[in-house]
C-alpha cells in the first residue's frame, strides 16, 4: 500500500521541490550556531533552508502520519517553519523535505513580534531489530515569551528530550534541515531521522 503511495507522492513532491527552488538558493550571512535533537541514524540530510534575512520562524505546522495498528508507522514525517518579519507580517513558508506520508496539521504560531528560539524533539529511539521504528514523532518550541508551543498532531511514540537552547539569549530559529529516510519498500519505514534549527541574531 505504501509502494503505491510513494508513487502519488513522489509527483507532488517533485512539484513541491521545483516550487521551493526559490527557498533553497536562500542563503544568510548571519547564523551563529545550530542545534538538533538525539535523532536516529537513518537516512541522509536535506539541504538546509532559511527565513529571509530581516525574519525569523515565529509559527510551525508539522506532516504527521497517524498510527496505524499492525502497520508500518512512521509517526513525523516533515516540518514547515512559518517566518515574520518585526512587524509581526508572515513573510515565507519554508520547509527543507515535504516528506512521504500522513497530513500537515494546521500551524500554531506564537504571539504576534515573538519568535521561536528553544526546541525539543519527541523521539523514539532505535527498537530492537524486528520492531516497528518510528524515530522522530514530533517537535515543540518555546517562544520569546516563554509560551510553549506543540503542534496537536505529534505521533505517539517516544519520549520528549531535553529543551535545546539557543546561542545566545538575543537569537531566534531562523532555519532548519532534515534528516530523512527515504521509502523501503518491504523494509521498516522511518521517514524523519532528526531535524536540525539555525540560529540568527535579532540585533
Amino acid at each position: 500500500m505504501k509502494k503505491m503511495a510513494y508513487f502519488l507522492i513522489l509527483i507532488t513532491s517533485v512539484a513541491s521541490l521545483l516550487g521551493s527552488q526559490k527557498v533553497l538558493s536562500q542563503v544568510r550571512g548571519d547564523i551563529i550556531g545550530t542545534k538538533s535533537g538525539t535523532g536516529t541514524p537513518w537516512g541522509k540530510w536535506s539541504n538546509p533552508v532559511y527565513c529571509p534575512p530581516g525574519t525569523w520562524a515565529g509559527g510551525y505546522s508539522m506532516r504527521v502520519e497517524p498510527s496505524k495498528p499492525n502497520n508500518d508507522d512512521t509517526a513525523m514525517n516533515a516540518i514547515a517553519l512559518y517566518c515574520y518579519d518585526r512587524n509581526g507580517s508572515l513573510v515565507q513558508r519554508i520547509s527543507p523535505h515535504p516528506g512521504y506520508w500522513g497530513t500537515w496539521c494546521e500551524a500554531v504560531s506564537c504571539s504576534r513580534y515573538k519568535f521561536f528560539s528553544p526546541l525539543r524533539e519527541k523521539v523514539e529511539m532505535r527498537l530492537p531489530p524486528g520492531k516497528d521504528d518510528t524515530s522522530v514523532n514530533s517537535v515543540a518550541f518555546r517562544c520569546s515569551d516563554g509560551t510553549n508551543l506543540e503542534g496537536g498532531n505529534g505521533g505517539p511514540f517516544g519520549r520528549w528530550e531535553e529543551w535545546r537552547f539557543p546561542p545566545n539569549h538575543n537569537s531566534a530559529i531562523c532555519g532548519v534541515r532534515a534528516k530523512t529516510e527515504p521509502p523501503q519498500d518491504s523494509g521498516d519505514d522511518t521517514a524523519l531521522n532528526n531535524l536540525e534549527f539555525s540560529f540568527c541574531p535579532m540585533n
